[in-house]
């Protein structure tokens, strides 16, 4: 399941939306530098994960996988050239 496209392509296009928000200067840029957000959207991410996992299977935890890649990808190349 992890290297099924629709999982890869979710996760990616999912995770770079996300990252779009930021650097777009939207209003959820100014919400990302609350401690508790970013707390919270991790916990809704395992949860909406786990939750769509039992009903749609393995295929959903391979997205999030992919998501999460992406995002640390991002992370890391922002760390590497600043």
């Amino acid at each position: 399941m992890l290297w099924a496209e629709s999982a890869v392509a979710v996760g990616v296009i999912g995770a770079l939306g996300v990252e779009a928000l930021f650097v777009l200067d939207t209003p959820v840029a100014s919400l990302w530098e609350r401690r508790g957000v970013r707390t919270a959207s991790a916990v809704a991410l395992l949860g909406v994960a786990g939750g769509f996992a039992v009903l749609l299977g393995p295929i959903v935890v391979a997205a999030a996988c992919w998501g999460l890649t992406t995002y640390f990808g991002i992370l890391a190349v922002s760390l590497w050239y600043p």
